[in-house]
């Protein structure tokens, strides 16, 4: 079997994480033997911790190889440790020490890599992805996790109608931009507001997410057509417009072994000779907690990109277990950080990155082995956006023409349509009566 991620390795995965207790994830990369990479294809199950096999209850056993399309293909486990949300609440810190002080500085024009929170999730901090362009309007917008800059992003369909009141209307979403600490949510830090977002299922309907993902509109007086296409520290690396990436380069990642790049809030610049991020799984299935009314609810998240920070002197490994991992790819505050990968000789978008794998690392508290991020042809679908390119007009919202209307009861569509126009799903409102 080659190493191209298809729909039936998809569907696969899918069916055994719905099907399998006891496991933290389902994805698909190298079989691992004795501590050396063998380079084949497997199936990777994760687990909280690893055991030896004498350990091993009958429950707990996995099988040795699975059948897809018909073709056997080995299984694998490794020790994912917990998944989780890269939420900043102000006990993440620092990680890449003076690195990472340009990614949590005011910054004008903006662009990627760098800080941001957002009034209606004030009590978070995350990190500005990129900057991306609107296919129905051409308006200039910036992306994010929908965990770093919404209150509650779930469907209202699964929410306590008599419970928490939240919505992305009142009040108004601000997004902020500017020097952490005393001062933050100054006005002058305002960069826009919240537009749009994917809502999430919870685990609990049956149903799967495979996107965590939000816009926000962006004020003129804070973006440039020669700046904000950039990454904070990445300058080497990305020197224009970032297109995404395709499916299929997306699909062949571990075939191609492509070198990752990220800029995020607290692990500042990474990839390169110096610092290396390779892709470790894709398609990655899991379970993971988000706040929905206040509580902790899990959903499944799907077809996922895992990747890890292997040693300086193996950039080619593909295993953390094969010469020992390197901590914290990712860390608390990096979500809604874009995932760059070098396609060919072209740099490219891969992934918006959103959650972390607390597997056993060094690193100290709060330390990941494995990040985590959704695929940008996904988000790019699911949200109506594109690549921001070169000679693209510089237009933005005008945010006075965002309307909103309103129907009674939960909803379970993301999107309706309401004299002629098209309306996002955007919370509850006890405070706003305007039906279509």
């Amino acid at each position: 079997m080659s190493l191209e991620l298809t729909q039936e390795i998809k569907d696969k995965i899918k069916e055994i994480v719905r099907t399998t207790p006891n496991i933290t994830s389902v994805g698909y990369g190298y079989k691992v033997s004795n501590g050396v990479n063998t380079g084949e294809p497997s199936i990777v199950y994760g687990v909280e911790v690893k055991k030896p096999l004498a350990e091993l209850s009958s429950e707990e056993l996995l099988p040795s190889e699975v059948s897809i399309a018909n073709q056997p293909i080995k299984t694998d486990v490794v020790q994912m440790g917990k998944i989780e949300p890269l939420n900043c609440n102000g006990n993440c810190g620092q990680n890449a020490g003076a690195a990472s002080i340009p990614n949590r500085s005011y910054t004008r024009p903006v662009k990627g890599g760098l800080s941001m929170t957002s009034l209606n999730n004030n009590n978070t901090v995350g990190t500005f992805g990129l900057v991306v362009k609107d296919v129905a309007t051409g308006c200039i917008l910036g992306l994010t996790n929908n965990h770093v800059s919404i209150a509650d992003a779930f469907y209202t369909n699964a929410r306590d109608l008599d419970g928490q009141i939240q919505n992305d209307y009142d009040p108004v979403d601000s997004i902020y931009q500017g020097t952490e600490g005393a001062g933050y949510f100054d006005p002058a830090n305002i960069i826009g507001r919240g537009v749009r977002y994917v809502p999430l299922h919870p685990q609990s309907l049956g149903l799967t997410n495979n996107v965590d993902a939000a816009l926000f509109s962006l004020n003129i007086n804070t973006l440039s057509s020669t700046q904000s296409w950039k990454q904070v520290g990445l300058d080497s690396v990305v020197t224009d417009h970032l297109p995404f990436a395709t499916t299929l380069e997306i699909d062949n990642l571990l075939a191609s072994n492509a070198q990752l790049y990220s800029s995020g809030r607290t692990t500042g610049p990474k990839g390169g000779a110096t610092c290396p991020l390779k892709a470790f799984q894709l398609g990655v299935s899991f379970p993971i907690g988000y706040k929905m009314q206040g509580t902790t609810t899990t959903v499944t998240m799907t077809d996922a990109i895992a990747y890890l920070k292997p040693p300086v002197d193996h950039p080619e490994s593909q295993d953390p277990a094969e010469y020992g991992a390197c901590c914290n790819p990712v860390r608390g505050g990096d979500s809604g950080s874009a995932l760059i990968a070098d396609i060919g000789g072209t740099i490219k978008v891969i992934g918006l990155v959103f959650a972390g794998g607390t597997a056993a690392c060094d690193g100290g508290p709060n330390s990941y082995t494995y990040g985590f991020a959704c695929r940008i042809d996904e988000v790019a679908s699911q949200l109506g956006i594109t690549s921001w390119n070169k000679g693209d007009t510089l237009t933005v919202v005008n945010t006075s023409t965002i309307e909103y209307r309103t129907e009674p009861g939960g909803s379970d569509q993301k999107t309706k349509s309401c004299d002629g126009k098209t309306f996002w799903q955007v919370g509850l409102t006890d405070t706003l009566d305007n039906p279509c």
